[in-house]
């Protein structure tokens, strides 16, 4: 009876193993504060709810494809899911970049609201449904910096015939106001600033910016991130290996994002203040961006949303409907403030 019992169990075991599926996730990202260890907590939290079922195996930027070809590579099969920033899809969707960041926006709770409540989600599977994906946000992005600089800034004409590193709908702002906005890879920023091919950058937060070493190079540290308020990670699976998991495996997918994004954004949260400290300590200028030159973005933005919009009406939806739920949203935090 025992060798019976023994060998159902091993059966069983077998037909578990049997059950469990691997799938190949491509980061757009290195190995970065937040963005590292959200993947690495998504792989696990859905592994540990399916029980094995749905394994994620996580791979770093360039270790299968190029940052941004993972949006092609997933869209065809040959890469199962992809852990990427929106914004690296907007030269195929223009609209696209609004589920990465949007210049001006709301902070992140009301990002994530709109998204999950406000009607985003089903615009932003929307967009990507032609593409055979099925998109989520995997993890709220606090609050970028507004960028480091060579030299201070006054006034709007410090902006004009600038190099500096910015991509995506906060390139085309600047541009407006006669910066150069230029793409170049994280790994490429501090040379480029110290042999004077960039006169400023913007990346990421201070936890993030302090390991590129941008304080040895540009000692003005300017706030907030107008271009960035608030971003999205973003999860996306090919859509046939999505339809073929089972509702609870979707479910846990899911899940697994939503508590990523709360825990993200509570990490980041808390981490800044003394990066700050040591970046005052080495001789950086940290400070926020004059009135005036926050008024100039401002209203340069205005002016590439009308342009956009006019282009591309998914773009025109997009926009459109964040504007709307913050209307709601904005009197009611309006009211609640203490201040």
């Amino acid at each position: 009876m025992k060798h019976t019992l023994k060998a159902a169990a091993l059966a069983v075991l077998a037909s578990t193993a049997a059950q469990a599926d691997s799938y190949t996730m491509q980061s757009a990202f290195g190995p970065l504060p937040v963005l590292d260890p959200a993947a690495k907590r998504f792989v696990e939290n859905v592994s540990t709810l399916t029980g094995g079922e749905v394994d994620f195996d996580y791979l770093l930027a360039g270790e299968l494809s190029p940052a941004f070809e993972i949006f092609d590579n997933v869209s065809a099969g040959a890469i199962d899911a992809g852990f990427s920033f929106a914004g690296y899809a907007a030269g195929k969707e223009p609209a696209a970049a609004l589920f990465g960041s949007i210049p001006f926006g709301g902070e992140p709770t009301q990002y994530i609201s709109w998204l999950n409540h406000g009607g985003g989600l089903e615009l932003w599977r929307e967009i990507y449904e032609p593409y055979n994906l099925v998109p989520m946000a995997c993890g709220v992005i606090l609050s970028e910096a507004g960028g480091w600089y060579t030299k201070e800034i006054n006034s709007p004409e410090d902006l004009k015939g600038l190099n500096i590193r910015i991509g995506g709908l906060g390139g085309a702002i600047l541009s407006k106001l006669g910066a150069n906005a230029m793409s170049l890879p994280a790994g490429e920023i501090s040379t480029s600033l110290e042999t004077g091919r960039l006169d400023a950058t913007e990346l990421s937060f201070p936890l993030v910016d302090k390991l590129l070493g941008f304080d040895k190079v540009a000692k003005n540290y300017y706030f907030p991130g107008w271009h960035q308020p608030a971003g999205f990670i973003e999860f996306y699976m090919n859509k046939d290996k999505w339809d073929a998991l089972t509702d609870p495996q979707r479910k846990a997918i899911e899940i697994s994002c939503n508590e990523v994004s709360l825990w993200a954004l509570g990490h980041a949260a808390g981490a800044q203040g003394p990066i700050l400290d040591e970046f005052r300590e080495k001789g950086v200028n940290v400070a926020r961006f004059p009135d005036s030159v926050m008024d100039a973005l401002r209203a340069a933005a205005d002016e590439v949303y009308a342009e956009r919009s006019a282009e591309d009406e998914m773009f025109k939806r997009v926009i459109e409907s964040y504007r709307a739920y913050g209307e709601d949203y904005r009197e009611y935090q309006a009211l609640s403030d203490l201040q």
